[in-house]
């Protein structure tokens, strides 16, 4: 099992280039079209012909900084952030990339999508 296969789950639901990613079965991923067909995937397609839309942690409104730090967000220095259990779902229920997928080229930056 790759580091991808390992935390690829995490992302169910989010928005690719190709639609929804909803499932995952041991080497395929499933993705939803807008014309609410289901389309089958390698994982080794992921970076080459379908892109997750993830945002990095520093793109957040203040909303959702606010609401971060109620769930669980803990500042330290000088080792930089902790999360809670709530926190840390509820960044990946926004679809930040907290495993480096974007850096990796696995993943693009939501905002930077048109």
């Amino acid at each position: 099992m790759t580091d991808l296969q390992k935390c690829l789950h995490l992302y169910l639901g989010c928005t690719t280039n190709k639609g929804v990613f909803v499932g995952i079965r041991d080497k395929a991923i499933f993705i939803q079209t807008s014309d609410n067909l289901t389309e089958e995937y390698c994982i080794q397609d992921i970076g080459k012909t379908v892109f997750l839309y993830l945002r990095l942690i520093s793109n957040l409104t203040n909303e959702q900084s606010k609401q971060l730090i109620t769930e669980g967000l803990v500042i330290g220095r000088p080792h930089g952030y902790t999360f809670t259990s709530y926190g840390f779902l509820y960044l990946l229920s926004l679809n930040v990339d907290l495993f480096g997928l974007i850096n990796r080229g696995v993943a693009q930056e939501l905002n930077t999508i048109e």
